[in-house]
């Protein structure tokens, strides 16, 4: 009996150890790049997280619907245009309680429709279920709006909208895989691979490997960005693809960022990783096809 009460103390005085250091960590900015870190994202190597697509959706969440307006104008290439994004249920009222995902209550990722052209934002929530943000495009033409949200009691919902804006369009650019998956960023190299050749609908890690350019020496000095080492988006060549990605290794600072894909069609996509670090962010974009 005392071995017991003895071996009982010490596997609870062990599991209070264990969370505290979990508790203090989820504060920390830096954190070891090592794929073993106990900050490693469960849900993200299952390729779950709160993503859970049109053809997961409940019937709540189906209903949910994103309203664009421009209450000031047209949107203008080159001048910055007010852009009002209301958020309904399928009863036409609508959404006034959001829960922050990765630290802001919703992200718009703003892209041309040739993929040139790539903005991540945060509108402003207003209230009501109305987010305002001033938004300037650097040319003319078609754009996708793509809105990620988490309503309180739902899964993480994306929802797509397009604009039409005034002025001259830029020069025709022909979407092509890139020669190389190695990119030169701020004094960095940074290479990009994929566990095997990417495929549809099989799920695999692709990997950012971030050294010094001059000497070769691992970058291990990463700040988060919006809470993760990094958060990468593709879209597929039509535009009708959107994934947003979470890192596996979510709290390392360097040198790698792992991430968990699984593409829904083939293609060619375009991705942008999206990354920080001495305050900076940075955006390196690559065209593959799967």
């Amino acid at each position: 009996m005392v071995k017991y009460k003895w071996t009982l103390m010490m596997t609870m005085l062990l599991i209070a150890l264990t969370a505290a250091f979990l508790l203090q960590g989820m504060d920390r900015s830096t954190a070891s790049g090592d794929l073993s870190d106990p900050f490693l994202d469960p849900y993200a190597l299952s390729l779950a997280h709160r993503h859970a697509g049109p053809a997961m959706e409940s019937a709540a969440e189906k209903g949910v619907r994103m309203q664009l307006s421009w209450p000031q104008g047209e949107p203008a290439a080159g001048e910055p245009s007010l852009l009002a994004l209301t958020v309904v249920n399928g009863r036409g009222a609508t959404v006034n309680d959001f829960a922050i995902s990765n630290e802001k209550l919703l992200h718009l990722i703003v892209v041309s429709k040739d993929l040139q052209q790539f903005q991540h934002v945060h509108p402003a929530y207003k209230g009501d279920g109305l987010f305002e943000l001033p938004i300037a495009f650097p040319s003319g033409g078609g754009y996708k709006l793509y809105a990620d949200f988490l309503p309180k009691g739902m899964n993480e919902l994306t929802r797509i909208g397009e604009v039409e804006v005034q002025g001259a369009a830029a020069a025709p650019s022909i979407l092509k895989p890139s020669e190389s998956l190695v990119a030169h960023v701020d004094g960095m190299k940074v290479e990009l691979a994929f566990a095997e050749k990417p495929v549809p609908q099989t799920a695999m890690n692709m990997t950012y490997t971030f050294t010094d350019e001059q000497t070769g020496e691992p970058i291990e000095d990463l700040e988060l960005y919006l809470g993760a080492v990094g958060h990468v988006v593709a879209i597929d060549q039509k535009t009708e693809q959107f994934i947003h990605i979470h890192p596996l290794n979510w709290a390392s600072s360097g040198p790698q960022a792992v991430f968990g894909v699984s593409f829904p069609a083939g293609g060619l996509y375009k991705i942008w990783g999206q990354f920080q670090r001495n305050g900076q962010t940075l955006i390196v974009p690559f065209v593959i096809q799967v």
